[in-house]
């Protein structure tokens, strides 16, 4: 089918349906304006801090002196993010994931992804009471720099990256500027969510995510749409609607995403997930302990 770029100023942001029905009928809605200003003004200000520790903390060789969190604006320093960023990521890509994990946990991070607004309209979209609980899955802002493609991935439904046979919807938005084609907004195949499971492959590639890809005897029967969408945004779909990353064309500017998804904890093949954490500094608890029994005279 032929592609194209689809501003949210169309059809699909407006409210001639309402929320639901036009979820299970094109397979996703777009909320606009659902995040402030001041949102993403944190936002800034955490990335921008997360990343001049880490080039602190890894000597990171920087191509200039950049100021203090305390000492920047959002509205005339999104450049100098940019650059931070990049400065880091061609030290070492690893710096990266690092400063993916710290944001994800950060205070900052967790009252952005607790908007009551996305719990509403997730309970709306799946017809469940406010009372409903709902459980987030990797709920994370994804760092794109240009022409990095470890994270991309082809034409894939989100049931076979969560709980298997759960119910759930995923959110996706622009963080900090608008997403565009040049930068790599998502793209989506309206209306391929009426496939269910649809036929796919198991590929894996060192050095990039696994791709489990809709076969193009799928993919070939719908239009391909890239989602322009502007910072406030938020894009729900269902978790069998085909959809791929985009890439990064630009030259200097990174893309920060949020992605995740909110599970139905009602739901019978639902179960809650054991979160599984790792040091990057290395810990033996009884060589420390040992340590403080001897220099702190404790006497054991």
């Amino acid at each position: 089918m032929d592609s194209g770029e689809l501003s949210v100023i169309s059809q699909y942001s407006k409210h001639s349906m309402d929320r639901r029905s036009q979820f299970e009928e094109k397979g996703f809605y777009i909320e606009p304006n659902l995040y402030s200003q001041k949102d993403m003004e944190e936002m800034f200000f955490l990335f921008y801090d997360v990343f001049l520790s880490l080039a602190e903390k890894f000597d990171v060789p920087l191509r200039k002196e950049y100021k203090k969190t305390s000492d920047i604006s959002y509205a005339e320093h999104l450049k100098e993010l940019d650059h931070l960023i990049l400065d880091c990521f061609n030290h070492d890509k690893n710096i990266i994931g690092e400063g993916y994990d710290i944001v994800s946990y950060s205070l900052v991070f967790l009252r952005f992804l607790s908007n009551k607004k996305i719990e509403e309209i997730t309970q709306e979209i799946l017809g469940l009471d406010r009372f409903n609980t709902l459980y987030g899955w990797t709920n994370r802002v994804r760092i794109d720099p240009p022409a990095d493609e470890r994270r991309t991935v082809g034409w894939h439904q989100e049931i076979f990256y969560t709980v298997p046979e759960s119910r759930f919807l995923q959110t996706w938005a622009p963080v900090i500027r608008d997403t565009t084609l040049h930068n790599g907004t998502i793209w989506i195949q309206p209306g391929s969510h009426k496939e269910g499971v649809a036929k796919q492959s198991w590929t894996e590639i060192d050095g990039r995510a696994t791709q489990i890809i809709v076969d193009e005897s799928v993919t070939s029967k719908y239009e391909e749409v890239q989602l322009a969408m502007k910072v406030g945004d938020v894009l729900f779909f269902d978790g069998r609607l085909s959809h791929r990353s985009g890439s990064n064309y630009t030259e200097d500017e990174i893309r920060l995403s949020l992605v995740g998804m909110w599970h139905d904890v009602h739901n019978r093949n639902f179960r809650g997930p054991k979160p599984n954490f790792s040091q990057r500094t290395t810990i033996d608890r009884k060589d420390y302990w040992n340590r403080c029994n001897k220099e702190l005279n404790w006497g054991y």
